[in-house]
């Protein structure tokens, strides 16, 4: 990616689209597209100065085996997300709701939890979520602790799948919104 521009970059994490013009397979099924526009380019700005590690990539990095693109042509794999040309905007940083639905927005929360974080549904590729109602019976403190130990107040140990480990980095007004829009969802 070094070679590619930020506006280039920045289309490949909004529209999973990469600089030749083809589809990023991996990168549009993520939710990295509803980042704001300034995260976006934070994300950019973040890219340039890491350290290159590991091993080059193959260019493109994410292309199906024959396996793959059988399974994608018989509608056995999902479809991208759904591609945005208008400027995203987050609100304002703070323990809101609003500010905790547009953390969520990005987040692959629902990947497991359902599309409401009502529950996972039995067929869909990830694991199976619980529904995320049940935070309303955590206190705050409790909330922030499971994320940052991966172990809820009744002893539950969260699973491998669950990403609790990078959710645990967010500082405490980012899980406080979290919280707030978890706690504020509708009983279901």
């Amino acid at each position: 990616m070094s070679h590619w521009s930020d506006g280039e970059i920045f289309r490949a994490i909004r529209n999973g689209v990469g600089a030749d013009g083809r589809w990023l397979i991996i990168m549009s099924y993520t939710n990295a597209g509803k980042l704001s526009d300034d995260d976006t380019k934070a994300v950019i700005a973040y890219l340039r100065r890491a350290p290159a590690i590991g091993q080059k990539a193959m260019d493109p990095p994410d292309h199906l085996n024959p396996l793959g693109l059988v399974m994608l042509g018989a509608g056995m794999l999902p479809t991208g997300k759904p591609v945005s040309a208008g400027v995203v905007a987050a609100p304002s940083k703070g323990p809101s709701v609003q500010y905790g639905e547009y953390i969520l927005s990005y987040q692959d929360c629902r990947e497991c939890h359902g599309a409401n974080l009502t529950g996972g549904v039995p067929g869909q590729l990830a694991p199976l979520g619980p529904g995320l109602s049940l935070v309303k019976q955590w206190k705050l403190a409790d909330f922030i602790a499971t994320m940052r130990t991966g172990i809820d107040p009744t002893g539950h140990e969260l699973g491998k799948t669950m990403p609790w480990r990078p959710v645990g980095k967010m500082d405490d007004e980012e899980l406080t919104a979290v919280y707030e829009y978890l706690i504020h969802l509708p009983n279901g």
